[in-house]
C-alpha cells in the first residue's frame, strides 16, 4: 500500500499545533486562578481607602448643650466572631449572627456613641456575613466604616478583613494607614494597618483611629507607635483598639508620653477572656478630654474583654 506523504506531513503539522495550542491552554488555565489572585489582591482591593457607610438610622442629635457633652465610646476585638475553624472550614452564617446578636446585646445595652472594632470580617464568600453592617444595623449606629488589613483570595472567593468604627456621629473617611512592616498582600498574618476617620465632636473635628497593632514584635510595634503619633501630628485625636502592648511597655509609653492623650492606661485586665492577665486595649481621648469613668465589660462572645470609657468635653 502506498502512503500519500504530503498527508502524512499535513497529519503531523496539525497534530503538532494541537499539542502547542493543548499545552497553552494548560499553562493558560494553571495560571489563571493565580492571575486572578493578583487582581483582587492589588486591584480589587480597598487597599489604603476607608470605606465610609450610611445606614437607615439618624444620627445622634446635634444640639449640643451650651459647654459640656459627654461621649460614650466602647473598643472591642472581637475576634472575627469565631468564624473560622481552620483550612476552608467555617462556621454557617446562623452560628455568626447568633454570636454577632450576642455582642449586639452587649452594645446596645451599654449605648455608646462610637465603637472601634478590630480583627472584624467584612466579606467572606463561604459565610456570607457583613460582620460590620450588620453589627451597625443591629445596634442602631448611623454609620460604620472599614479599613481592610487583607483581601485575600479570588474576585469571587475570598475574605476581607480588618478594623472597623460603628457610630451615632456622622463620620468621614480619612484613610488606611499602612503600618511599617506590613508584608506583601498575599501574607495576611499580622498584616496590619490603621483606619482613620473624623467626626465633629464638642465643636471641633477629631481624628478617630481603629487600630490593631504588631502582636508579634513589641519593636516593630513601637515604629508602628511612633508612626501613627507622627500621622496624628497637631490633631485632636481618639485612639481605640487592640494596641497589642502592655501599659508599662514602649509602646504605650510613646502615646502617654507624648502628651496627646488623656485616658485610663492601667485599667483591668483585657485578654485573654476566660483568665485575664494583660491589658492591651486601650481607648485614647485627646488630652483636653476629661476621663469620667471606664471600666471593663465581661463577656466570652470574643477572646478579647470590651471597654467603655466616658468622656467629658468641653464645648468650644
Amino acid at each position: 500500500m502506498i502512503k500519500n506523504k504530503g498527508s502524512m506531513k499535513t497529519g503531523k503539522k496539525i497534530i503538532i499545533r494541537l499539542l502547542w495550542i493543548s499545552g497553552g491552554a494548560a499553562i493558560l488555565f494553571g495560571l489563571l486562578p493565580l492571575l486572578l489572585f493578583c487582581i483582587n489582591g492589588l486591584l480589587l482591593a480597598d487597599n489604603e481607602d476607608a470605606v465610609v457607610i450610611t445606614t437607615a438610622h439618624p444620627p445622634l442629635s446635634s444640639e449640643q448643650p451650651e459647654k459640656e457633652i459627654v461621649l460614650k465610646v466602647m473598643s472591642w476585638n472581637v475576634a472575627k466572631l469565631f468564624f473560622h475553624n481552620g483550612g476552608i472550614r467555617f462556621d454557617p452564617p446562623e452560628k455568626v449572627r447568633k454570636r454577632l446578636r450576642k455582642m449586639s446585646n452587649i452594645i446596645n445595652a451599654e449605648a455608646p456613641d462610637i465603637v472601634f472594632l478590630c480583627e472584624i470580617i467584612r466579606e467572606c464568600t463561604p459565610c456570607p456575613v457583613n460582620q460590620i453592617a450588620e453589627l451597625a444595623e443591629s445596634c442602631g449606629m448611623h454609620m460604620w466604616a472599614f479599613g481592610e488589613n487583607y483581601n485575600f483570595g479570588l474576585p469571587f472567593y475570598r475574605i476581607v478583613g480588618g478594623n472597623a468604627i460603628i457610630s451615632r456621629i456622622p463620620l468621614q473617611s480619612v484613610g488606611n494607614l499602612t503600618l511599617v512592616g506590613r508584608q506583601p498582600f498575599y501574607v495576611t498574618k499580622n498584616n496590619r494597618r490603621a483606619l482613620f476617620c473624623s467626626a465633629q465632636i464638642g465643636g471641633k473635628t477629631v481624628l478617630l483611629g481603629s487600630l490593631h497593632n504588631d502582636s508579634y514584635s513589641r519593636k516593630n510595634n513601637l515604629a508602628q507607635a511612633h508612626q501613627i503619633l507622627d500621622y496624628i501630628g497637631e490633631r485632636d485625636a481618639l485612639l481605640a483598639g487592640d494596641f497589642n502592648a502592655a501599659p508599662h511597655e514602649p509602646p504605650m509609653k510613646a502615646f502617654w508620653e507624648s502628651g496627646k492623650f488623656s485616658g485610663e492606661m492601667k485599667g483591668p485586665f483585657t485578654f485573654p477572656t476566660q483568665k485575664p492577665r494583660e491589658t492591651i486595649d486601650f481607648i485614647l481621648g485627646p488630652a483636653s478630654w476629661q476621663v469620667a469613668s471606664h471600666r471593663v465589660i465581661f463577656s466570652d462572645a470574643s477572646d478579647h474583654l470590651p471597654v467603655v470609657t466616658e468622656f467629658r468635653i468641653k464645648v468650644r
